[in-house]
């Protein structure tokens, strides 16, 4: 191998130096190329290598976390199903707005088998609340005393929420046969609004 003239100068000079300085001159350049060496590759390969640990890392804990759901699935199938029939449930006392007609017409017929007669049945604006309205309807009714609370009993044995407040009631008549009431008041039932 040729060294070039310039070089061969520059060794020369360089082996007349004292030791000394020769040490010292190779020490500086071995200093120089580790710090080149240390910025230019190591410091961003040690970086790398410290987003790709930590990437592991998040792999791993997300790797258990599936591992974990994996080896729980019939159960979380359990919860869903027990969900799903505790929603439908929900949805049973809380009718949309076509079943709503059809619960009135429940009460209706609870009237009838009763024996309590309904003389006034109207909707009143309804109050809106998250997912729910409620829907208050007026009532007018009279029958005897037993037919009443039978009435109201088997109200109370509907599928759906219906709550009975802000009842007025007064004697309409009395005989031997029974008292005869006339009952007036407010009947809240709900509805299922959802989402919009």
């Amino acid at each position: 191998m040729e060294v070039s003239a310039q070089a061969q100068d520059l060794l020369e000079r360089f082996g007349k130096l004292p030791r000394g300085a020769r040490t010292a001159i190779m020490l500086g350049t071995a200093a120089l190329v580790c710090a080149l060496y240390y910025f230019l590759v190591y410091e961003h390969l040690a970086t790398q290598r410290e987003n790709l640990h930590l990437e592991e890392t998040k792999l791993q804990r997300r790797l258990s976390e599936v591992r974990s759901i994996a080896a729980n699935i019939a159960a979380f199938e359990s919860e869903i199903a027990d969900l799903e029939v505790k929603l439908n449930a929900a949805l049973r006392q809380l009718p949309n707005e076509k079943q709503l007609e059809v619960l009135l017409t429940d009460i209706t017929n609870l009237g009838k088998t009763a024996g309590v007669e309904i003389s006034s049945f109207r909707r009143q604006d309804e109050v809106l609340h998250d997912f729910y309205a409620e829907v208050p309807i007026s009532i007018e009714l009279s029958g005897a005393y037993h037919d009443i609370a039978r009435f109201f009993d088997l109200m109370s044995k509907l599928p759906r929420i219906v709550n009975m407040g802000s009842l007025k009631m007064e004697v309409s008549r009395e005989s031997l046969e029974g008292t005869w009431l006339k009952v007036s008041g407010t009947a809240t039932t709900f509805r299922f609004v959802g989402k919009s």
